[in-house]
């Protein structure tokens, strides 16, 4: 499904959600101060979806292009997956 970033952030929340699970690739996963962050990589972009430990709610979705917001979750890739897809 190719969708840009913009009509993506318009979507209803329930419509991104399984939007990501259908057609993004799942990257990486982090866990920090009670939220747990899923990040996704979408088309032309990356989404990350972020989980309320103690409710046990989603509390929102994010999208983003800039690198740098990769960061926390660098630790926690499997570099191997990468690899073997070269």
């Amino acid at each position: 499904m190719k969708i840009e970033r913009q009509a993506y952030d318009q979507l209803p929340f329930a419509i991104k959600i399984g939007a990501l699970i259908l057609w993004g690739t799942q990257l990486s996963s982090y866990s920090e101060a009670g939220r747990f962050r899923q990040l996704y990589q979408f088309n032309d972009f990356f989404a990350e979806m972020c989980f309320d430990e103690a409710q046990q709610t989603l509390t929102c979705i994010c999208t983003f292009t800039e690198l740098n917001s990769l960061e926390p979750y660098l630790n926690s890739m499997n570099w191997q997956d990468f690899y073997a897809e070269l």
